[in-house]
């Protein structure tokens, strides 16, 4: 996925925006809404696992503070790994969506 956004703004970033003709302009917005259609589908999947995986953190830190139990607070500890490591993704997704948008932005002023 990773590499097929990169070769994908690589090819936005050669495009020469003030000689296309509209028929241009018009398909690539077309492909830049499916790579946006596909990166949210991809946040949605991280973003679901991400919920239940903080819900479980947390439960089984209330766990340990109730129980006083070492293996409770590991769990919580793995949990928050997992949530974290899971959240840098989502953020470079993100990030991939607004320089999609930012090249967006520029498909719509030039014409």
């Amino acid at each position: 996925m990773e590499k097929r956004l990169r070769d994908y703004l690589r090819h936005l970033e050669k495009i020469d925006y003030d000689l296309m003709t509209e028929e241009e302009v018009w398909e690539e917005r077309e492909m830049l809404q499916l790579r946006l259609q596909e990166i949210h589908q991809e946040m949605v999947r991280i973003l679901i696992p991400m919920v239940g995986i903080l819900i479980c953190a947390c439960i089984f830190l209330a766990a340990g503070f109730e129980n006083m139990f070492v293996g409770d607070f590991a769990c919580s500890g793995l949990m928050a790994i997992i949530f974290i490591w899971l959240l840098i993704k989502y953020k470079n997704f993100k990030d991939s969506v607004k320089q999609l948008c930012a090249y967006i932005d520029r498909l719509t002023v030039s014409k």
